[in-house]
């Protein structure tokens, strides 16, 4: 078959330049670029999807979070309970479920009781307190003290109080907190609902989602030990040092009133220890207006007391019962660690108190790595 005319001319026409290859069957993509197009279109889609499915998870976040924590802080019963039923794995995971619930609502029901009684009782006190003029007799009483004649000097404007506006907006505000009080209830009820039916599956099928999650993490094992290992230990650690602060600050407080006759202890009490959880107030928002209340009252005896009470114990304990419980699993400096839950507590509200320090604690962790993989070694010595 005789040879393409380009071919014999370069034979008959050695300084001809040599045929051109053929063209590639895609010549805007080479197999390179097709890898990194189909890796950036992956990544966008999934990225993508797992925004719209934290759209349709963020209603339930907060109540999934808490059986989150619950799970890891039971999680050890679990594994023993299992290993008693003989490996049943919803049998354990149903009656586990079933005792966190036990041990939440309960106490939570007989507290709820006394304290709503009491904040009735108190509500009902203060609107009888401004209807019947009292208010008035000690805002007189404040103006003819030394500061408020001072205050008056300085030209400030005297208080002057419009009774039937003051009853009007308290029953106004009453009502609305009603009608607010009975829908955070219902909201309650559901959200509540919702982690008690997320931690039985976090029993029953938490450790194939443990690995399945740490298999989604491209990292060696010892690196991803060591994270998932410092979630726990600071999780733990956290969670028993708030909450064990705040019981005991919360019952010392009740103790505290109840002894020294301050009306409304068991609701102060509740009161102080969810203070205890905010850094820079604590209990000190309960135990510090109760002993003006009772200086006040003409108890000066009784105030002085409260005063060296509070200060040395009830505000002492936090220093010592917080370390005690958290311990050194943390491994956060206590600087870092006091913005980690103001931070976490400005960012997400009451369970940023938990998330704030784990936050920390896995930053840590990467730090912690990245150090032992490319930091640079330190020059040896002379």
């Amino acid at each position: 078959m005789a040879a393409p005319e380009h071919e014999r001319a370069a034979r008959d026409d050695p300084t001809a330049a040599p045929p051109l290859p053929p063209p590639p069957a895609f010549p805007l993509a080479p197999a390179v670029g097709r890898r990194q197009l189909f890796a950036l279109f992956f990544f966008a889609v999934l990225l993508f999807l797992l925004w719209e499915l934290y759209r349709v998870f963020a209603p339930f976040l907060g109540p999934i979070v808490w059986a989150g924590i619950l799970a890891m802080l039971f999680y050890p019963a679990y594994e023993t309970l299992l290993g008693r039923v003989g490996g049943r794995a919803t049998l354990a995971a149903s009656i586990l479920t079933l005792l966190v619930t036990t041990v939440i609502v309960l106490p939570t029901i007989s507290i709820s009781s006394v304290v709503t009684l009491e904040a009735i009782s108190l509500s009902q006190q203060a609107t009888e307190f401004v209807r019947s003029g009292r208010l008035n007799e000690v805002v007189q009483s404040l103006q003819s003290t030394r500061p408020g004649r001072l205050l008056q000097t300085l030209s400030v404007n005297r208080l002057e109080l419009d009774y039937g506006r003051v009853v009007q907006t308290a029953a106004t505000f009453a009502s609305t907190q009603a009608t607010a009080f009975a829908r955070n209830v219902a909201v309650f009820v559901l959200n509540f609902a919702i982690m008690i039916f997320t931690l039985f599956f976090l029993f029953r099928d938490g450790r194939r989602m443990h690995q399945t999650l740490r298999d989604l993490i491209p990292m060696d094992a010892p690196d991803q030990d060591a994270i998932f290992d410092r979630l726990y230990e600071t999780l733990s650690a956290v969670v028993r040092g708030m909450i064990g602060t705040a019981t005991a600050q919360g019952i010392l407080t009740w103790l505290a009133l109840w002894a020294l006759g301050v009306p409304y202890s068991a609701f102060l009490g509740v009161l102080a220890a969810f203070l205890s959880f905010i850094p820079l107030v604590g209990p000190a928002g309960v135990w510090v207006p109760s002993t003006i209340y009772l200086w006040a009252a003409g108890e000066p005896g009784r105030a002085l007391a409260l005063l060296l009470y509070g200060a040395l114990v009830i505000s002492m304990a936090d220093n010592v019962l917080r370390p005690l419980l958290i311990g050194g699993q943390t491994q956060i400096p206590t600087f870092f660690l006091f913005f980690g839950i103001l931070g976490g507590l400005q960012a997400f509200g009451f369970l940023g108190l938990f998330l704030g320090p784990v936050l920390l604690a896995i930053v840590v962790a990467f730090l912690k790595i990245y150090r032992e993989r490319y930091g640079v070694a330190p020059a040896p010595g002379p």
